[in-house]
């Protein structure tokens, strides 16, 4: 139960950063309408906001484990997502929810040929992201076994 909530939180965070730089790179190659940009800044926008409200919740211990620079990454997220009370679980819930609604009305207005477009390149992205995956992996391993 407490593994899936900790997979829950990662891949919450890894897609609020995947999408965010999706949206930031749509602008460029897409031809996109005036409504589907602004969509994209009002997306923008809910995500800052987002972040912003669950900053605020932070107590002084979870601040203290975010900033703990000899944890990695996932550890922090582990030490986190133990410390979440029930507020901030439904904070992360209802933006996951209000995120999927936006990007769902995104996705109405796209043309065919914007989505073949969108399809390449999230899989690019999806390649990309696996491979730095699996070097930030490697790299911990080495400086464990060094330690």
């Amino acid at each position: 139960m407490r593994s899936l909530k900790v997979i829950e939180i990662v891949l919450i965070s890894l897609f609020l950063s995947v999408f965010n730089s999706y949206s930031q790179d749509l602008q460029g190659d897409l031809n996109l309408s005036e409504e589907q940009k602004e969509l994209l800044n009002t997306q923008k926008e809910l995500i800052k906001k987002h972040r912003k409200e669950f900053k605020e919740t932070l107590s002084e211990k979870q601040l203290t484990i975010l900033k703990d620079k000899s944890l990695t990454k996932k550890e922090r997220q582990n030490a986190l997502k133990s410390t979440l009370n029930s507020f901030q679980k439904r904070i992360i819930k209802q933006n996951k929810i209000s995120v999927k609604n936006v990007k769902a009305k995104f996705r109405a207005t796209l043309t065919p040929k914007q989505r073949q477009q969108l399809k390449r390149r999230i899989g690019n992205k999806k390649k990309t992201i696996k491979k730095n995956i699996k070097k930030n992996l490697n790299r911990e391993k080495r400086r464990r076994i060094r330690n």
